[in-house]
């Protein structure tokens, strides 16, 4: 597009002189000024062969100005409609949707707050119901309700199980988390689609996007099997939620040696984690 407006520009600055045989009382020279979409230049006296010469010069450069800014506005359209389709593209693409477990807010570095709630699951004590943990939100919405207790599976709300043994944690008002329920925040990131949360890792490959760090946690191995999820680092609780009301539970993970490789692992320490977005 650059040299086509360069070559406009050129063109609509063309000037014709044309110097005719003359005595000495004739004008010695015209000066044809062009100018779209005037096509004759003043002339005086009446035209030589040189004069339909520069005539038929115009002539041309006119229909190549017109050529040109046809042109211009060809490749207008054909930015427009590329800019259309790149902003499509990138909006088709979509998020990353992850839940922080542990917080009430998300890093903010680009993330939306879809919404946070309470994290609940299946009893710690039940061998069958679903095995992920859930981040319910404060404010259900209900269809169809029966009172009693009819289905063969409930929902229970979670909570820490840290011994002040093995707490990598912060401490929450200068007390443990032991005990305490477990909130969670379930974000958006609008500009990186693809999600992943690394165990044993607190930093992200390159060219990724750090959301949070933390440690990796489940139930207990002698209780019914959960997914593995990534507790933030700096956890928080549920305002109220400290009574041992039990239900689904997190534990810390913690590296056994043997088919783990040693001394990359160290047998007893506690798994790190990260969630990273690209």
């Amino acid at each position: 597009m650059v040299n086509v407006i360069l070559s406009l520009s050129l063109l609509l600055s063309v000037v014709c002189v044309t110097h005719g045989q003359s005595t000495a009382g004739d004008n010695a020279g015209c000066v044809y000024s062009f100018k779209v979409p005037t096509s004759d230049c003043a002339q005086t006296p009446g035209p030589s062969v040189d004069d339909q010469i520069l005539r038929n010069t115009v002539l041309a450069l006119q229909e190549q100005v017109k050529r040109l800014v046809s042109e211009v506005k060809n490749l207008k359209k054909e930015g427009a409609a590329s800019a259309t389709g790149k902003a499509s593209q990138q909006s088709s693409t979509g998020g990353a949707v992850y839940t922080r477990w542990g917080r009430k807010m998300c890093p903010g570095n680009g993330t939306d707050l879809l919404y946070w709630g309470v994290v609940a699951g299946s009893h710690y004590t039940h061998s069958g119901g679903g095995s992920n943990y859930l981040c319910l939100p404060r404010n259900p919405e209900w269809g169809k309700t029966t009172a009693g207790f009819q289905s063969g599976e409930s929902l229970y709300g979670a909570e820490y199980e840290l011994y002040p043994t093995n707490d990598p944690f912060p401490k929450v008002n200068g007390r443990s988390l032991y005990q305490n329920d477990v909130p969670c925040a379930v974000c958006l990131v609008t500009r990186r689609p693809t999600k992943l949360m690394i165990p044993a890792r607190l930093t992200c490959p390159d060219g990724w996007t750090k959301e949070y760090s933390g440690y990796l946690m489940a139930q207990h191995r002698t209780q019914t099997r959960t997914t593995y999820v990534c507790m933030d680092n700096d956890p928080e609780v549920i305002e109220g939620g400290a009574a041992d009301q039990n239900g689904v539970l997190f534990y810390n993970v913690e590296a056994v040696c043997g088919s783990l490789p040693c001394p990359n692992y160290v047998n007893g320490w506690e798994i790190t984690c990260v969630v990273c977005t690209k």
